[in-house]
């Protein structure tokens, strides 16, 4: 039955835009109205595409294996990296703290490093009392990719992990991960694990759990992608780096080039470009490490230009179509992610369109109503109907629409 409507959906999408393209566009009306046309159409394309990748996505997941390690004498040593730029000393210390109780076989071989960028001497300070290695950096020009640049240069272990400042690491966090780089899978993984991504996890509320008094009602809005759609682009080797709670092979950071410098969002470049150098990702499905989220729209939406700014400045640096080292499937979820990014103008227009055509009688769409209900209705039902099926209880479709609406009109 499944297959039915899925097929369904795929049909009658493909025939309601090429209905669209032959036979609404509003050539005859305005140039504004044209352009606006065909802009709309376009929106449609792209949104009902990154629908079918997820769809896609979803149906051809297989869960990477359960690490199985026969002895303790495979864990290596482990530089554990904690970035700070102009966090307090009480932030630190919690994860400071959380990182000297990390459990391992060995715990001489978990070398903690703070790294600092503004050489401060209360983080100095900081880093004797619990006795770990401290790396000052003064007159920084390139973020935490500089920061973290500058400390891999004091620092040898052949695993990396990195946390920001304010992420506080469960005790199990690196004997859960590094099992990952070198366990048995059998035929399952044939690429080298060039790093582990754990889920963003946060122990504040977001901004619509705080604003809307729900954080037991509804989940993070940022469980979605960390706790689902980047285990999901694992099945691709394909995970996405997210800045934290993360494990490197040192050798693929190295092979990449190390923390890019040239964008906004140099985690999500570093992990692609680790991937274009032939080395798989992964994403785990349970949080190994807890943080905090921004709860005010002004942080939040700070946050997002920033994201956005950076996603498009990645993917041209990375030549994302045209890079040989990618794998068609990794080039489509990392373009997905893409184009994600510039989907605020799609709802831009499907929010004004009727306000325009109610208003002023500015007709984007030359059809009358009972053929588009017709061409679109069918399509709309199936394509919801799947979204349902492949949902889970991170979030729905409807309340993952409402999200998406806020945070790209703030």
């Amino acid at each position: 039955m499944k297959k039915i409507y899925y097929t369904g959906a795929l049909v009658c999408s493909v025939v309601y835009l090429v209905w669209r393209l032959l036979f609404t566009l509003p050539l005859n009306q305005s140039f504004f109205e044209i352009i606006y046309g065909i802009l709309l159409w376009v929106s449609e394309v792209l949104s009902i595409a990154t629908a079918f990748i997820l769809i896609w996505n979803k149906k051809t997941y297989q869960a990477t294996p359960t690490p199985v390690v026969t002895s303790a004498d495979v864990f290596p040593d482990v530089d554990i990296l904690i970035a700070t730029h102009n966090e307090t000393v009480d932030l630190l210390y919690q994860t400071i703290n959380a990182c000297t109780f990390l459990k391992y076989p060995n715990k001489n071989k978990i070398h903690i490093y703070l790294c600092d960028d503004q050489n401060r001497s209360e983080m100095k300070v900081l880093a004797q009392k619990f006795n770990i290695n401290y790396i000052g950096l003064s007159h920084n020009q390139y973020a935490k990719s500089g920061n973290f640049n500058h400390a891999l240069k004091y620092s040898h272990s052949s695993l990396v992990g990195t946390f920001d400042a304010d992420m506080i690491p469960y005790t199990d966090f690196l004997t859960t991960v590094v099992p990952y780089f070198f366990a048995s899978y059998g035929k399952r993984v044939h690429k080298k694990i060039g790093f582990v991504q754990t889920p963003q996890s946060f122990y504040n509320e977001d901004v619509f759990q705080h604003n809307l008094y729900a954080n037991r009602v509804i989940p993070n809005e940022q469980d979605f992608f960390s706790k689902e759609v980047n285990v999901l682009n694992a099945n691709h080797s394909s995970a996405i780096y997210t800045g934290s709670n993360t494990v490197f092979l040192r050798e693929a950071i190295v092979e990449a080039g190390g923390f890019p410098t040239n964008t906004l969002t140099e985690d999500f470049q570093l992990g692609a470009q680790i991937n274009s150098c032939g080395y798989s990702s992964i994403s785990t499905t349970e949080p190994m490490g807890s943080g905090v989220t921004p709860t005010d729209t002004g942080s939040v939406f700070k946050q997002r230009t920033r994201w956005a700014r950076g996603m498009i400045q990645s993917t041209k640096n990375l030549h994302l179509l045209t890079n040989k080292g990618l794998t068609w499937a990794q080039k489509l979820i990392y373009f997905n992610g893409y184009l994600y990014w510039w989907s605020f103008l799609g709802r831009m227009l499907f929010v004004f369109a009727p306000i325009l055509f109610a208003l002023f009688d500015f007709r984007v769409v030359n059809t009358n109503f009972w053929l588009l209900l017709i061409f679109w209705v069918p399509g709309y039902l199936l394509l919801l109907l799947v979204k349902q099926d492949i949902s889970s209880s991170l979030t729905n479709q409807r309340w993952g629409e409402i999200q998406e609406l806020f945070l790209h009109h703030i």
